[in-house]
């Protein structure tokens, strides 16, 4: 896998963020007991977690392997001989891989408590607003 293609999944992996709660709100039906919704909650956080964490440990994993192959003899440190090798999709590799910094913090240390508030309200707004909606449709038709 190209590292294009790592980063193309980390894009779709953050839609999948988005979109994802009021996939598993609506799935088979909106449920009314608190357990169901609670378990369906902790579902939709753990899921929109790994749609952010997995896309970054495969983009981080696919620069790895980049910048391994940079060392072109193997000693563990790069020489000006070597750099003078590298291709311009190395250098981007390596670019990439030494500003991880906000893509690590971000994929792991802040996804979950964004699932976890992300989540919340979207679930929070549907059930208001079907409730709100609902008092509204009985009383016009009663």
């Amino acid at each position: 896998m190209s590292i294009e293609t790592a980063v193309l999944l980390r894009m779709i992996g953050y839609l999948l963020f988005l979109v994802l709660p009021i996939f598993v709100l609506f799935f088979k039906g909106l449920c009314r007991k608190p357990f169901k919704v609670l378990t369906r909650y902790t579902l939709c956080v753990v899921l929109m977690y790994l749609a952010l964490a997995a896309p970054v440990y495969n983009l981080n994993y696919q620069l790895d392997l980049v910048v391994a192959q940079m060392d072109r003899d193997g000693n563990g440190s790069i020489s000006p001989v070597e750099e003078a090798t590298w291709t311009e999709a190395e250098i981007k590799a390596r670019k990439m891989r030494v500003a991880d910094g906000g893509r690590n913090v971000f994929g792991y240390a802040l996804a979950p408590y964004l699932a976890l508030v992300y989540s919340a309200i979207v679930f929070l707004m549907s059930y208001l607003s079907i409730l709100f909606f609902g008092k509204i449709k009985t009383r016009m038709f009663s």
